[in-house]
């Protein structure tokens, strides 16, 4: 079967604010520069918290933790359909306000001192409010974030004024995605945990496929890369902002073993190689138009990745801890299936996907230690690793560091 040849060695050649030479390891492990990144990149940045779908109706809520900021927000909808997220902290003394994960309300009610607080957020109630003297209930309220969407994802920026508005943020990247059906992955599946590794050796681990012969040899080595593609190179690496997008490769010629062929045909959803597909892509998604496209790699920056086919989406969101802890959220998004069969088929590949992860995430805590030794100098970068490089360039600008 004819095939779309692998991206040749002149990725990082497009981009002349780069070079090929080694890189400083220092943002991987430096303790005084994972501050600088918190005040300057995190504390400044829009953070995807969940999806319009999950709070479809008036008084639809969700929590949600900030693990690198150490507190709580709950989402909600608003009476007047507006989606709105607040700190999820009482103004009398501090305690969370909403203890249930999701839900639906007319009111938000404290369990400390039953102070109530309506869908906007406002103060409503107040008990023996007569021992307040002071109290002005039109001053007071849950501290609210703004909050915007994109294409059905909800974000939160926690700065007073945000630098950026969403639209302008999610910029060209934001832009080209625009038409994908996000809306119609309903049904969710979800992996979390704390690694211990910096966030950007966690979003690096997705954003490469130079790793995938050796590294995966036993899973998707015969899918993503083959004879064709001996090195795993990629189709092509795109940088828009300060985002960019990796297109991975398919091997159209393999031959799925007997269940894994029954489960990829049943559901039209594989993460493993290319499926067929009647889906209009957007712009954004296999921007080449190559005939044996897997996914893309998209990479918000800094830390959420949106991994992309025409059958399913996940997400990838990295809160960082501390220079070398980091809370790690895996989301992914799938049509309800119409039948059992379909359903068989995209629980096979859940699990194809869920080894290839745990493989990605194998080599983490072992890189981090030796990095964070402050031994190891230097990263050398090979050229489809362009992704890596733009990332390491990206977060030296935001600090003020030299390239």
């Amino acid at each position: 079967m004819g095939q779309t040849q692998p991206g040749d060695i002149n990725l990082t050649a497009k981009h002349p604010e780069m070079h090929n030479g080694p890189v400083s390891t220092d943002i991987y492990w430096k303790p005084e520069l994972y501050e600088l990144e918190v005040e300057r990149i995190f504390k400044k940045t829009w953070h995807y918290v969940g999806r319009e779908e999950q709070i479809s109706r008036t008084g639809e809520f969700f929590v949600k933790e900030l693990p690198t900021f150490d507190f709580s927000s709950i989402i909600v909808r608003g009476r007047d359909n507006r989606i709105r997220a607040f700190m999820n902290a009482c103004p009398h003394r501090g305690n969370q306000v909403e203890l249930t994960e999701c839900g639906r309300r007319s009111a938000f009610t404290c369990k400390f001192h039953a102070w109530k607080y309506d869908l906007e957020g406002r103060l409503a109630a107040v008990p023996d409010e007569e021992g307040f003297p002071l109290l002005n209930k039109a001053d007071i309220g849950l501290k609210q974030f703004s909050c915007e969407t994109w294409e059905g994802f909800i974000f939160i920026n926690i700065q007073e004024e945000p630098d950026q508005t969403l639209s302008e943020y999610v910029g060209e990247q934001g832009m080209d995605l625009h038409g994908y059906p996000f809306s119609s992955g309903t049904s969710r599946f979800q992996f979390s945990g704390t690694v211990e590794t910096n966030w950007k050796f966690l979003v690096d681990s997705f954003c490469e496929t130079y790793h995938v012969p050796y590294l995966h040899s036993r899973t998707i080595r015969q899918t993503m890369a083959g004879s064709d593609n001996p090195h795993g190179r990629a189709i092509d690496v795109r940088l828009k902002g300060d985002h960019r997008t990796t297109s991975v490769w398919a091997n159209l010629d393999y031959e799925p073993q007997p269940v894994q062929g029954l489960a990829a045909a049943a559901a039209a959803t594989s993460i493993t190689s290319a499926v067929a597909t009647t889906v209009e892509l957007p712009k954004g998604l296999n921007q080449t138009r190559a005939k044996n496209w897997a996914i893309d790699v998209t990479v918000f920056f800094p830390g959420l990745v949106c991994v992309i086919n025409p059958g399913m989406y996940f997400t990838h969101q990295m809160w960082p801890l501390g220079p070398n802890r980091t809370k790690w959220e895996m989301t992914g998004y799938l049509r309800p299936a119409d039948n059992a069969a379909e359903r068989f088929g995209q629980e096979h590949a859940i699990v194809e996907l869920r080894d290839a992860v745990l493989e990605d995430a194998n080599t983490l805590e072992r890189m981090t230690s030796n990095v964070a030794t402050g031994l190891i100098k230097e990263f050398h970068f090979h050229d489809h690793e362009l992704s890596l490089r733009y990332q390491h360039y990206t977060v030296c600008k935001h600090l003020g560091l030299e390239q």
